[in-house]
Formats: C-alpha cells, sequence, structure tokens
C-alpha cells in the first residue's frame, strides 16, 4: 500500500512539475482576486436587495467569503511587492493623463484617473494582503494588525469622501467615465468591508499560541514557503491549489488509513479487557457498542474533511462542500445520540426487569421518541440557522397556518392524545392479551398514532389510538390471582347418592389443597396502594372462589358443578393445572364407586305374536 501511495504522489509531482502554464501576478494569486469579485458581486445584491432574510444570508454568505480568505492568506507565499501590480498600464494612464490635462479634455483625464485609482487601490489591497501573510508567518502581536487596519480604514474613509463625483454628459466617454467610477466605487467597498473583518477578527490572522502555530494552516505556510515547492506552486496557482495543500491532505489521509484500524482494534480490546469481561459493570457494553461506530465513522470522516480543507482551501468548491459537510456532521451526530438514547433505555429497562420495578414500557417507548424527536428537531434547527434560514419567520408562519394545520390533522391529533389516554390510564400494555370489537391478540406496540396487535393465528392488525380509547377493551392480562376453571361432570343416574354426596365432599377436599388452586383462606399480597372503596380484589383482579354441587338432572346423566380458580393466569400454566385436576376428580369418582354418564338409548322389544292376539282380543270385545 505504502508503495502505491508512494507511487501515485510521485506521479502527481511530477506532473505538477511539468505543468508549463506561465501566471503573471494576478493568475498565481488567483484565488485571492476571485474571493474580491465575488465580494463586489455580493455588495451589489445587497444595495438592491430590501429582504431582512436575505440581506443576512447575503451577509453571512460574504463573512465566510472573508474567512476562507484569510485561511488562503495564512496558507500562502507572497513574493511580490505591491508597486509591480499592472504598472504598465497605469504608466500608461498616466501619459494619457498628461495629455489630456494638456488638451483641456477634463472628462477624459477624469475617466483615467478613475482607472488608475483603481489600480492604486489594488496595489494597496496587495500590500495589505502581504502585510497579513508577513504577520502571521512572524507572529506579529494582534496590536500591531489592529493598528495597520485601523489606519489604512482611516485613510481609504478620507478618499472616498474626497472622490470627485463623475462629470454628466451624452456619448460614449461619458459611459466610460460612469463604468470606471462604479469599478471604483466596488473596489473602495470591497477593501473597506475587508478592513473591517481583519479588524473585527484578528485572532484568526494573529498566531499567538503553541497550538496555532501547530495548525494546518500554519503546516502548509512551512511548505509553501520552501523554495523548491515555490516555482511549482506559481505553475499550478491557476488550478487554485498548491504543494502546501496536497502534501498536508496526503499526509492526513494516509494518517487516517492507519489510525482507523489501529482504532478500531484498540478499541475492541478494551471492550474485551476492562468491560465483557467484567462482572461488575452491569450492561454498560451495550451503551459503549451503541457508540463504537457512530464514534468511528466520525473520526474517519473528520479525517477525509480534514484533508479535504487542506487541499481545498483556496477554492470556491470549499464553501459549498462546507454546507455539506455540516450536513452530514449532523447526520453522525444524530446516529450517535439516536444509539446512546436507545441504549441507555434498554439498560434502565433490563435493570428494573432484574430488581422487581414496575415500570411502563409505553411510557418508556414514547420518552425515547420524544427525546429522539427532539435532538431531530434541535440539529435540523442547526442547520437551517447555519444555512441562514430564519427560523423565527417560519414559527410565525406556522403560527399562522395553526388553525389550518389543525384542522387538517384533525385525526391524527385525536389519535395522539387517543395513545396518550390509553398509556396515562394504563387502559392495557404492551404484551397484554385484549379482545376490542372482532379483534383479539396480543399487544405488540402503543404508538403515537396507532396500536398494533399480533392475532393467534399470527396477523398483524393495525387500530388507530381514537378507536381503541373509546371502544370497550377485554383485557385478560389484567388479573393477578385467579383463571376460571369451569366443568359440569356427569354421573350416571343408577349411582347412590351416598356415594355421590362423599364425593362432593372429596372434591371440595381436593381443591382447597391443591397448590394451583386459589383458595380464600389465603391472603393475596400487593405491593400497589389500595383504595379504601374498592376491594382488593377488584382492583388487583383476584378470585379465589371454589364451587362443588351436584347442579342439575340432565336426560342421561347428573351433573356435579366444579366452579374454581387457579392461581397462575398463564394459559400454560393454567392447562397444566386444569389437566391435574380433572385426573384428581377422575380418581375420586373411581374411589366412591360412580361412573361417568353418557348419552343413552333404551330400546324395548315386544313379541309380534303376542300383540296381535291382544289385538283379536280387543276386536271381539
Amino acid at each position: 500500500m505504502f508503495k502505491k501511495l508512494s507511487n501515485v504522489f510521485l506521479l502527481m509531482f511530477l506532473l505538477m512539475a511539468s505543468f508549463q502554464l506561465q501566471a503573471n501576478s494576478e493568475e498565481k494569486y488567483g484565488a485571492i482576486v476571485a474571493i474580491f469579485k465575488n465580494v463586489a458581486e455580493i455588495n451589489q445584491q445587497i444595495a438592491s436587495n430590501e429582504d431582512d432574510v436575505k440581506l443576512q444570508v447575503l451577509l453571512q454568505e460574504k463573512n465566510s467569503l472573508f474567512r476562507n480568505l484569510v485561511l488562503i492568506i495564512r496558507g500562502s507565499f507572497i513574493d511580490y511587492k505591491g508597486q509591480d501590480i499592472d504598472n504598465d498600464e497605469l504608466i500608461l494612464l498616466r501619459s494619457k493623463i498628461s495629455i489630456n490635462l494638456s488638451r483641456g479634455n477634463a472628462v477624459a483625464v477624469q475617466r483615467d484617473q478613475y482607472a488608475s485609482e483603481y489600480i492604486l487601490t489594488k496595489r494597496n489591497i496587495g500590500e495589505y494582503i502581504a502585510f497579513l501573510v508577513q504577520a502571521s508567518r512572524n507572529y506579529q502581536p494582534k496590536e500591531e494588525i489592529i493598528k495597520e487596519t485601523s489606519d489604512r480604514i482611516e485613510t481609504f474613509q478620507q478618499k472616498v469622501k474626497d472622490t470627485p463625483d463623475p462629470i454628466q454628459g451624452d456619448g460614449e466617454i461619458y459611459q466610460d467615465l460612469a463604468k470606471n467610477h462604479a469599478d471604483l466605487l466596488k473596489i473602495y467597498a470591497v477593501y473597506l468591508d475587508f478592513l473591517d473583518y481583519v479588524l473585527t477578527h484578528p485572532d484568526e490572522i494573529v498566531t499567538t499560541s503553541f497550538f496555532q502555530k501547530m495548525s494546518l494552516i500554519s503546516f502548509i505556510s512551512y511548505i509553501n514557503s520552501q523554495e523548491i515547492f515555490r516555482n511549482i506552486n506559481y505553475k499550478i496557482a491557476a488550478l487554485r491549489i498548491d504543494m502546501g495543500g496536497i502534501i498536508v491532505s496526503l499526509c492526513i489521509m494516509l494518517l487516517n488509513i492507519i489510525a482507523f484500524p489501529l482504532v478500531s482494534k484498540t478499541c475492541n480490546r478494551l471492550v474485551e479487557r476492562f468491560i465483557l469481561n467484567d462482572d461488575k459493570v452491569e450492561n454498560v457494553e451495550l451503551v459503549f457498542m451503541s457508540m463504537y461506530k457512530p464514534i468511528l465513522y466520525l473520526m474517519l470522516f473528520f479525517g477525509i474533511d480534514l484533508s479535504m480543507n487542506a487541499l481545498l482551501y483556496k477554492t470556491e468548491i470549499k464553501i459549498t462542500l462546507d454546507y455539506f459537510v455540516y450536513i452530514i456532521y449532523a447526520l453522525l451526530f444524530i446516529y450517535l445520540l439516536f444509539n446512546i438514547i436507545d441504549s441507555v433505555a434498554a439498560v434502565h429497562s433490563e435493570q428494573s426487569e432484574r430488581r422487581n420495578k414496575a415500570y411502563s414500557r409505553e411510557l418508556v417507548l414514547l420518552l425515547v421518541k420524544s427525546l429522539k424527536g427532539l435532538v431531530f428537531l434541535v440539529c435540523l434547527t442547526l442547520l437551517l440557522s447555519h444555512f441562514g434560514i430564519n427560523i423565527t419567520a417560519i414559527l410565525s408562519t406556522l403560527g399562522i397556518g395553526g388553525l389550518a394545520f389543525a384542522m387538517a390533522a384533525k385525526d391524527s391529533l385525536s389519535n395522539f392524545f387517543g395513545g396518550l389516554n390509553i398509556m396515562i390510564d394504563r387502559i392495557f400494555k404492551m404484551g397484554d392479551w385484549i379482545k376490542v370489537g372482532s379483534v383479539e391478540g396480543t399487544v405488540v406496540e402503543i404508538g403515537l398514532r396507532s396500536t398494533t396487535v399480533r392475532t393467534f393465528d399470527n396477523a398483524l392488525i393495525t387500530m388507530p389510538n381514537s378507536l381503541v380509547s373509546t371502544a370497550s377493551v377485554l383485557n385478560w392480562n389484567r388479573r393477578s390471582v385467579g383463571r376460571r376453571i369451569k366443568m359440569h361432570i356427569g354421573v350416571t343416574y343408577e349411582s347412590n347418592m351416598d356415594d355421590i354426596r362423599q364425593a362432593l365432599q372429596d372434591i371440595k377436599d381436593m381443591l382447597a389443597e391443591h397448590s394451583g388452586i386459589a383458595n380464600a383462606k389465603e391472603r393475596q399480597v400487593s405491593k400497589k396502594a389500595r383504595n379504601k372503596f374498592l376491594t382488593l380484589e377488584d382492583v388487583h383482579g383476584i378470585k379465589s372462589t371454589q364451587l362443588v354441587f351436584l347442579d342439575r338432572y340432565s336426560d342421561f346423566s347428573m351433573d356435579i358443578l366444579i366452579y374454581c380458580f387457579s392461581k397462575t393466569v398463564n394459559w400454560a400454566d393454567w392447562l397444566e393445572v386444569k389437566q391435574d385436576v380433572m385426573f384428581k376428580i377422575a380418581d375420586i369418582l373411581e374411589k366412591n364407586n360412580l361412573s361417568f354418564a353418557y348419552p343413552t338409548n333404551v330400546q324395548i322389544n315386544r313379541n309380534e305374536e303376542s300383540l296381535l292376539m291382544n289385538a283379536e282380543k280387543l276386536m271381539a270385545e
């Protein structure tokens, strides 16, 4: 891998070294010139715009351009003097001014004066940028930069006041005069704006601490200042990149490629050594593992972002890329915070179950969703503010359209409040066996809009909360003790009544002593608060009734009613208890000489001859 990277770097170096573009002084520093042109265009838009929101966006865009310009200045190596800018053109203009003065052509003189003043202003800007580069490289104190900037502002403000208005008239020369005057005012405004920015942000130029000296731009500036890279930088200036940015970018990418697997393996070792094998720490591995991937992704993207900043710090593309970078960082932080919320909620739920603490999974789920919604809204607000969108105006618009929104979202709001009613009144909870109308099954989830139920044939049904909260809900899980066992046992009519009486008593005794049958004599303990107006049995669903009676005479049996409740409410456990009771009843009946009755038919067969004789006798009589 290292061999491939070195070959790629060598190829790039040879290509750039063979780049034969001869650039003049303006092309060498095209990135700086382009930023000033963009600022001039923004100033024109500001002058013709009256929308406060749009003005705020334009001002933020201008400050972003100046911020990028400062980064370029700190990473550049300026080796020319301001007097070199457009020197030939300035000499020609001065000659034309002298000639026009002698001819008394005042309009032409003013036109050329504007043009020459434009060049002198460009020289002033170049000299000031060179001053800032040296100030940053030589670690000059902030006071010197502020003093120099303040003096230049005062000088140029006076120059703007002393600039005469253009002579009015018709003709092409007057149009050229007006154009030169407008161009001069534009460059004055751009220069003064930049001076004001530096005056209010001198810390972006000054290097005062060790960490600032070790900054990314300082490394780039140091590399660009080396003699071996200066000629190469001049030849690739039109591409808006330099060797300092290329080398630092490649170094960052290389470090990122090396560091990512190392950090990943180190984190895995730490988790295995100090977390997964540590019995004293409960569920910490769950929280850590939920943060593990987002943090690694953040580290990887940070390296990519840093290398792109180093490579493209002079280009206009960087400003556009910064918006996308901000969005990606926001999404990664949302991913991280969502994982933390989920893992912490899971840990607290598991700890509550281990300690047998009652908690509402529905409210926990609602809290988790609310926190995620809050995180998303905060990140969205920060994104909109970063892009210059006025949040106050959006909120005002929502306030005006609140009534229309409420009418349109009436059903959604009713479902939302229906869900809150279900959770607050605890009509049912997740995992309960309920029946609502024709829908019967286990509650899967109680959401903000709907409740989902898994039927016993494994179908998933979604019901609006507004419908569920107003319907009659049959909840089979809202009982603590007592699931009913009811049956009729039929014995034959040939049975002895004394045997039946004894069997009834034996069944009663069996139920009273059965470990799985609820007994009224046993006290059911509950940790929940009691209401003196309600019985414990009604509030918590406790049933312990035991009834054993000879209930009725059926067509072919005498029926014994057995009515009792199991202690468990679990279906499988209830079936087991019921089965045991049925076996013991069978033993009791056999012990008391009783037999189970079953449907019987009695058929009487008579002799046909006797019937015939009886008929003849009746006829003779």
